[in-house]
């Protein structure tokens, strides 16, 4: 069951190569070193909003620096979007309970504060219209030597336009197994499950202990002896082990023992998988038109991005140009077609799976997405022998999926 993202070798660059700068549902760019006053007005409420930017530091674990030096729990703090670790990048988060001061007096290595004020609501995950990608193209970093304006030329040929995958970090960043696992979630296969969490291994896992680890694992099953042998840097597989050294065959129990959130990346990243299989197919067929019973949207005004709260089912076919296709993310409740059910019972899954009787706080419902999104504001900049190109992207499309299209093409 390998995973469709594109046919380009994956990406490798240094932070500064790479600078991801958040787009405010309002339209407002959160750029790079740039500070940003009270975006609230009032000034009152229980939550601080603030403009986070780092550096080599994911989301999550920029929020918890920043609870750690601030001596406060890092259940405080939500986020829009979730950022790379490999990148510059600037979000807007927010923090219950804590003052403007307290958020500017932030003292962490890779991490700025360059604003903060305080608000009546906390910041929810989707919050935010788009991100605008910064990214100097190299040999190194890009498997090819290229200049800017080619790219250009490419992305005039596209229209602008791309097959919106999910990418390669949605299947995992150490290892491409989310999907495996959860699959096997779906199908209610405890053990199996929680065996390929554990024991899974490819060849971009670089950690030789992890590797051997798991390998013995999967060799033994000695949960004990692996809770001696797992890297302490794997706290998860860890957290599994330390619940089966005691109770082996307790695999609900093992799950249970890891953050929801977790458990609900593996169930997304399988729902990614079906939905880059159902967008292979229409690409391969070349067939981005909106038909009779499919579902389409139209685009917002100012980045001409998808609303896809607008979504509406065609009464007939709709001539080209009249909005973007959408294609299920398959859950219990989509409406699925003839694509999709092939699809499904290739994989072995009836869409009722998707209602998890074994773990019902991990169900889903599922949702639309678009088959292809506009690289907007696209931006060639050739300066002292640097490559340097410059775009934006609705929330939840992969810069990395743009990128290989573009120097693909």
């Amino acid at each position: 069951m390998s995973v469709t993202f594109g046919n380009y070798p994956m990406f490798s660059f240094s932070p500064e190569e790479f600078i991801v700068e958040e787009i405010e549902l309002d339209g407002t760019i959160l750029e790079r070193g740039k500070a940003i006053e009270n975006k609230a007005g009032n000034g009152n409420g229980k939550f601080c909003h603030f403009v986070l930017e780092k550096r080599l530091w994911n989301t999550v674990q920029a929020m918890g620096a920043i609870a750690r030096n601030l001596r406060v729990s890092h259940r405080k703090f939500n986020a829009a979007g979730a950022k790379d670790r490999n990148a510059i990048t600037v979000q807007l988060c927010s923090a219950y309970g804590l003052t403007p001061e307290q958020l500017l007096s932030v003292d962490v290595k890779d991490i700025k504060i360059n604003g903060a004020w305080l608000a009546g609501n906390k910041m929810e995950l989707g919050d935010l219209l788009g991100n605008r990608f910064t990214v100097t193209l190299t040999k190194e970093n890009c498997g090819k030597k290229v200049t800017a304006l080619e790219v250009e030329k490419n992305a005039k040929k596209m229209n602008f336009l791309f097959p919106n995958y999910f990418g390669p970090q949605r299947f995992g960043s150490l290892r491409h197994n989310s999907h495996l696992v959860g699959k096997l979630l779906l199908q209610e296969n405890w053990k199996e499950a929680v065996m390929n969490f554990l024991t899974y291994t490819d060849k971009i896992e670089r950690d030789k202990d992890s590797r051997k680890a798991r390998k013995q694992l999967a060799k033994d099953g000695d949960f004990l002896n692996a809770l001696k042998t797992f890297p302490g840097h794997l706290k998860f597989e860890r957290t599994v082990l330390g619940h089966l050294s005691q109770k082996p065959n307790d695999f609900v129990g093992a799950l249970r023992n890891l953050p929801r959130h977790t458990l609900l990346i593996f169930l997304h990243a399988y729902q990614s998988y079906l939905f880059n299989e159902c967008l292979r197919q229409r690409q391969e067929n070349e067939d981005f038109s909106i038909r009779k019973g499919d579902f389409y949207c139209p685009s917002e005004p100012k980045f001409g991005f998808p609303e896809i709260e607008k979504a509406k089912k065609a009464e007939k076919k709709m001539k080209e140009g009249s909005g973007f296709l959408l294609l299920p993310i398959i859950g219990s409740d989509t409406e699925v077609g003839d694509v999709e059910k092939e699809i499904l019972k290739k994989e072995g899954i009836e869409q009722s799976k998707f209602k998890i009787k074994g773990m019902p706080e991990l169900s889903s419902k599922g949702t639309l997405r678009p088959a292809q999104v506009p690289i907007a504001q696209f931006e060639a900049m050739s300066e002292m022998g640097e490559n340097v190109i410059r775009f934006a992207l609705p929330a939840g499309s992969y810069a990395t999926v743009a990128l290989d299209h573009l120097l693909a093409h």
